[in-house]
């Protein structure tokens, strides 16, 4: 399996799980998970040509940024 794909697998778990920490345990905690799971996923999505989905996991890191940083 190539890296692109299992990052994109290991991202898809990662924004689960940043959604239950975000819910029941931590903000900071699952805001920072969440990035990293979007930020594995953009290379395939880039790969595959995908451009609104980059465009929206651009959007969501972006927006997500603010909740990290304070």
């Amino acid at each position: 399996m190539k890296s692109d794909v299992t990052a994109r697998i290991i991202s898809s778990i990662l924004v689960v799980v940043a959604y239950w920490v975000t819910m029941y345990y931590n903000l900071k905690c699952g805001a920072i998970i969440y990035l990293i799971a979007n930020s594995l996923a953009l290379p395939y999505m880039i790969k595959q040509k995908c451009w609104d989905v980059v465009a929206l996991l651009t959007f969501l890191i972006i927006i997500g940024l603010p909740k990290i940083i304070l």
